[in-house]
């Protein structure tokens, strides 16, 4: 149970103004961690999208356009790059220090992690690098 700040009368959980005194009662944030295992657990998916994109991206850039196709390969890469811009967010989320060194670190150390626990997630690099590769061929072409 709660207590009102204010007069000590017993609140329920979900009060909102105190029936005693009723002056609003202050509701506590609950901090929710953010898990790198809900950060790249669709991965999997990210990385079948990306596929499609750079292949119809390297098709549109070997038959159709070759301008088309490397902007749907940079596309590509920044669709497939997702999962580690939020596994970025995630670690500056829960890592409170300000010491720079520690913190590249810690990220170092749950990049390895991650690329070790989850095959999509190493995926999610090499098709950044052939969505790169795509995207410097098309661009000497263009």
């Amino acid at each position: 149970m709660k207590y009102c700040s204010k007069c000590g009368k017993e609140l329920l959980d979900d009060a909102v103004v105190c029936p005693g005194c009723g002056c609003a009662i202050k509701q506590q944030s609950v901090k929710k961690d953010v898990s790198y295992d809900d950060c790249v657990k669709n991965a999997a998916t990210t990385n079948i999208v990306a596929a499609v994109i750079l292949a119809v991206g390297v098709l549109c850039g070997l038959f159709v356009s070759v301008l088309i196709g490397c902007i749907l390969c940079l596309v590509a890469e920044l669709v497939v790059l997702a999962p580690n811009s939020k596994v970025q967010k995630a670690l500056k989320a829960n890592v409170k220090t300000t010491d720079k060194k520690e913190y590249k670190m810690i990220a170092k150390q749950v990049t390895k992690d991650l690329k070790s626990n989850y095959s999509a997630y190493k995926w999610s690099f090499i098709l950044a690098y052939i969505a790169l590769a795509g995207v410097i061929v098309f661009a000497v072409m263009i």
